[in-house]
């Protein structure tokens, strides 16, 4: 009897503060990179302080740069649909797939990106330590990768 009571008193908790599921703004399939490291600067023979200090995408209104923002989890998107409504994408968590797997780390949109919906995947730099999916990730340069942009604020920019 108590197991039942317990289990209905389970039920309407989860009723009245409501069962919290992620929805989807965006997803699709691509071509990831690896473009800055605020931990470690010199990484796979490229030297990212300069790019750190750079100000992101979504520090639209107080200009922000990598440095400040302070986090490897930080990612980019097309910046041309960045820009069409900044306060839809900034800082929303990015759930990103590789072979189908989710390294299940804190991605959050902060930057967007010229290139990241046109070109080939040429980039010869990516940071080893950074990159779930593989060791050789200096040599690589990039990998295939698809995403879910979800309804969950991870980082507050003033986008």
């Amino acid at each position: 009897m108590k197991a039942q009571t317990t289990l209905a008193s389970l039920a309407s908790l989860a009723l009245t503060i409501g069962v919290y599921s992620k929805s989807v703004i965006y997803e699709g399939s691509g071509w990831g990179t690896y473009y800055y490291d605020v931990e470690d600067t010199d990484v796979c023979g490229s030297n990212f302080a300069e790019i750190n200090g750079g100000d992101v995408t979504c520090g639209w209104i107080t200009a922000a740069t990598l440095n400040q923002v302070n986090s490897n989890y930080l990612v980019a998107m097309n910046v041309t649909q960045l820009e069409d409504d900044l306060t839809q994408y900034c800082g929303m968590e990015v759930i990103v797939y590789i072979n189908g797997v989710e390294p299940n780390l804190p991605f959050f949109i902060g930057d967007g990106c010229k290139r990241c919906s046109e070109g080939s995947p040429t980039q010869t730099t990516w940071n080893q330590y950074g990159a779930p999916a593989s060791g050789n990730a200096c040599n690589d340069g990039y990998m295939e990768i698809s995403w879910e942009i979800v309804d969950n604020k991870l980082y507050n920019f003033d986008a």
